[in-house]
């Protein structure tokens, strides 16, 4: 791998992502593509929760000025068929039926990956250059298949949690690679930037803060899902109460970042940050 920050180039970004896709995504055995949490009704792709988070989310973050990266499923995408989806942030791809591309042959992965971004291109009406696999399962055969795609900035990997997130490069210099951090808690717990444990009840904003205040330079991911704004995998839809509380809880995570001094950009803005730093192209 190639680091594309030195060691003196101090910087600190935050990059908030959002997982755009089907609600409370379950991995179905025999099938390539995801389904949704049996809530009675089966376990079929639902999308509802899914779209109406990513709507709350859009109004948030212009509310206090963040972009962020929506990872957006294809599939996703296609069903809510509204470019204001998630407003003027940046669209990234996430697979098209949330597939676990590991079990995928690589002819079928470049053609998930294409497919998935001409979903962002006809929705949205910009083309895609960033990626997430679905479940936060990459590989270096996937990263090998992002090039040729037009993908150039991946954030598909955990890294441990240091004083220097600094980016790197995968698939031979030619994709850059931004991590989402993880290590322990004040009590020696495992915890990553994913926000799901805080929508769930079982963390709190300031876990997050803790994290994000041991970084010194480099870049800092979050990560949430857009369904997660208003429905539990544990307990369900959540009541308006419930979706209030969720939503301020996002609020004091982003606004306590940028009180910390973090710059907010896309991940994409951040590799270019990065790169112009390091001097590559």
């Amino acid at each position: 791998m190639i680091y594309l920050l030195q060691a003196s180039d101090i910087m600190r970004i935050m990059c908030f992502t959002v997982d755009f896709d089907r609600d409370v995504n379950l991995a179905i055995p025999g099938r390539a593509e995801a389904g949704s949490l049996d809530r009675g009704s089966g376990t079929d792709a639902r999308f509802s929760s899914s779209v109406r988070g990513a709507r709350m989310l859009s109004g948030l973050l212009d509310e206090i000025g963040v972009p962020a990266t929506y990872f957006a499923e294809g599939r996703t995408l296609e069903v809510a068929g509204d470019p204001s989806v998630f407003g003027g942030h940046e669209g990234g791809v996430h697979g098209y039926d949330h597939e676990d591309l590991e079990r995928c042959g690589d002819d079928d992965v470049r053609s998930i990956i294409e497919r998935a971004k001409a979903a962002v291109r006809d929705v949205t009406g910009r083309s895609a250059t960033s990626f997430r696999a679905p479940y936060m399962r990459p590989s270096d055969r996937i990263s090998d298949a992002l090039p040729d795609a037009g993908i150039k900035v991946d954030s598909s990997r955990y890294s441990p949690l240091s004083p220097s997130m600094i980016p790197y490069t995968v698939a031979g210099g030619r994709v850059t690679e931004i991590p989402v951090p993880e290590g322990t808690d004040s009590n020696g717990k495992k915890i990553s930037a994913y926000l799901w444990p805080m929508h769930e009840g079982r963390r709190s904003p300031e876990d997050y803060l803790g994290m994000a205040s041991e970084v010194l330079e480099g870049v800092f991911v979050l990560a949430t899902h857009t369904w997660h704004v208003c429905e539990s995998r544990s307990s369900g839809v959540m009541d308006t109460p419930e979706i209030e509380r969720n939503i301020e809880n996002m609020k004091k995570v982003l606004e306590g970042l940028l009180d910390m001094g973090y710059r907010a950009e896309t991940v994409s803005r951040a590799a270019d940050a990065v790169g112009s730093v390091s001097g590559t192209p």
